[in-house]
């Protein structure tokens, strides 16, 4: 799964020459914690939060002021297995997703990584269970509890070519969002 499939791709900015207020504002209406900072062309140049504006003493103070530099970003195409690794290296709630001309597209956040985890166990059987009738494999019994996907009668085959088709759907299963390890046995 990547960063796009998960982002919210109607991102709101704000720009370095408005005020500390109007960020306020802005961030009270949408209800987030953080903005991306762009300059005049859209470019991604800094982030502002919440304590950078209750940090303010002067909230007519130009936002290019107050903001923080960009600890981390993303793009659409950065897999959510190193999207994780990044918001748990950081203290960051939210980064801004760049496209290759560092145009903010979207922005994504650890809510957004966490409903990817958060999957009913049940949900996640029948995504599974759906993943491996796609591979056309039967005779599998899948079983999931608590994110951990239990497969049952999928055996290692000993002809080396049907071993690499089995590789190819455990990686299709470990790839299923909501997964979060895969057992054979």
């Amino acid at each position: 799964m990547l960063v796009k499939d998960i982002m919210n791709a109607r991102p709101v900015t704000i720009r370095t020459d408005q005020p500390i207020g109007a960020a306020g504002r802005v961030l009270a209406r949408h209800a987030v914690t953080a903005l991306p900072v762009v300059d005049e062309e859209g470019r991604i140049v800094g982030v502002v939060s919440e304590a950078d504006v209750i940090a303010r003493a002067r909230l007519t103070d130009p936002v290019g002021e107050a903001m923080s530099r960009v600890v981390a970003l993303v793009h659409p195409e950065t897999d959510v297995a190193e999207l994780r690794e990044v918001l748990t290296r950081t203290a960051v709630k939210s980064l801004p997703v760049v496209d290759a001309a560092d145009q903010v597209v979207g922005v994504v956040s650890r809510s957004d990584l966490v409903r990817v985890f958060a999957h009913d166990d049940e949900k996640l059987e029948e995504d599974v269970a759906d993943v491996l009738a796609h591979a056309r494999v039967s005779g599998c019994r899948v079983r999931v509890r608590n994110g951990i996907v239990q497969l049952t009668g999928l055996d290692a085959p000993d002809d080396p070519r049907e071993a690499s088709v089995i590789d190819a759907v455990i990686d299709a299963v470990v790839a299923t969002p909501g997964v979060v390890a895969v057992r054979r046995g």
